[in-house]
């Protein structure tokens, strides 16, 4: 028996040795003749793999406007896109296959809420990776100067008052939220809005960076957009008793927040040239030219954004609906109450974005972005997805019926498509077109 390994051990090495040899001729030859190898192909490849052009910045930039220009998103919360237990996965789930079987292509994910950044960045990148992987566009919202989670850290960046506050913590449960420092916030008498809010201070240079430090953190995990909300001053609660600690109470609410537009814009588009910004705005901002009072202007926020979303709920007109004749369009004026106004809910969408479209066309022009490609603001609307049950004993539109109206009146109006809003991630599937 040993004979018999032996001589099998002596036969395997001969034909190893055969085999090598006969493998090196085999290289040698093919090196010689002009032939390819096995190794030179595999180098071939890797040099074609690092061969592969780069885009310049501007076929960057040219690329991302094209792939956002007809986003149809809805909304997903931080904690169904962060938690990684079955409820939250399910729900997570459901929201990718209606982008796969339906018209929608896009996601807003919360980022930063009113109590302050909610992301871990392991699990959002593997949810971006997934939507990249689908060709669902991911944005990011981020909650600007609504937010309690520096209250110990820096107090000093925060709107305050002279006496106590006797309202409540809105963000009392999300306690985790808030960064630990020296103050006690316990002992500082911060301003807050009637549903217990904190407010940073829009024209603190140090706010400014804490916001621009974030939004660049969220561009590195992936996102294709930043999306920005609560971009003005606060406009509920006894805001005459707000004591600001950086802004002079004399430069224009609508100066300082042209001013933080513009410094944002520039810091994230010098970070990445073509990342996607847009912001949110109040549906009566489309209606109105000026200030409303809490410095939201369409030309200011207009020349820093590449996209502007109103709020143009429906349900939200508490003053009524009332715009004037149309005549370029052939528009009757509209004079809605509240009722009326949730009765027609396409014609609130649909005029609201022509008489917000009229104004930008007048007064903006193109902007300079951080190369020689120039933009233009566009308009991409949020629409109701939530029940009012009101509406149904009122008879008027709900359910798919007033989602669809109102995508209509949107796409009457705007090509570059809309976004669904529901607190609860779940969205009215019959309203959307399948695909």
């Amino acid at each position: 028996m040993s004979r018999f390994i032996k001589g099998c051990v002596v036969g395997g090495l001969l034909c190893v040795l055969l085999t090598g040899g006969w493998f090196w001729i085999w290289r040698s030859s093919a090196q010689e003749d002009g032939t390819t190898s096995v190794s030179q192909l595999m180098l071939s490849e890797q040099v074609s793999v690092s061969e592969k052009p780069v885009k310049s910045i501007e076929e960057r930039i040219v690329g991302a406007q094209e792939k956002s220009s007809k986003i149809k998103a809805v909304y997903m919360t931080a904690p169904i896109a962060n938690d990684q237990g079955p409820g939250a996965a399910r729900l997570r789930q459901q929201l990718i296959q209606l982008a796969e079987t339906t018209e929608i292509n896009g996601i807003v994910i919360d980022v930063k809420e009113v109590c302050g950044p909610e992301f871990n960045p392991v699990h959002l990148k593997k949810l971006i990776a997934e939507l990249r992987e689908k060709n669902i566009w991911a944005i990011a919202r981020i909650v600007v100067f609504k937010d309690a989670s520096q209250t110990a850290a820096h107090p000093e960046w925060y709107l305050t008052r002279s006496n106590r506050n006797t309202a409540g913590d809105e963000c009392a449960r999300k306690r985790y939220l808030r960064v630990s420092g020296t103050s006690d916030p316990e002992q500082i008498n911060f301003w807050q809005d009637k549903k217990g809010g904190y407010w940073l201070d829009p024209a603190s240079t140090d706010v400014r960076a804490y916001i621009a430090s974030h939004a660049k953190t969220i561009i590195d995990l992936g996102f294709d957009e930043l999306q920005f909300d609560y971009i003005r001053f606060p406009s509920d609660g006894d805001v005459a008793q707000a004591i600001y600690p950086a802004w002079d109470g004399k430069t224009p609410k609508y100066t300082v927040m042209r001013d933080f537009s513009s410094f944002l814009s520039d810091a994230l588009k010098t970070h990445k040239p073509e990342i996607i910004l847009s912001a949110d705005l109040f549906g009566y901002t489309a209606l109105r030219a000026g200030d409303v009072g809490i410095g939201q202007r369409l030309d200011d926020i207009g020349n820093a954004f590449d996209y502007i979303s109103f709020m143009v709920y429906p349900s939200h007109y508490y003053s009524g609906f009332v715009v004037p004749m149309d005549h370029a369009r052939g528009l009757p004026a509209l004079h809605y109450t509240v009722a009326q106004a949730r009765t027609h809910p396409d014609a609130v969408v649909e005029r609201s974005l022509y008489s917000a479209q009229d104004f930008l066309d007048s007064r903006i022009g193109t902007s300079t972005l951080a190369t020689s490609t120039t933009r233009r603001v566009r308009l991409r609307p949020w629409l109701e997805d939530f029940f009012h049950e009101e509406d149904r004993l009122a008879h008027r539109p709900f359910g798919a019926q007033k989602v669809r109206m109102q995508i209509e009146g949107a796409e009457r109006a705007t090509p570059h498509g809309w976004i669904l809003w529901n607190s609860a991630n779940l969205y009215t599937a019959d309203a959307l077109k399948k695909e």
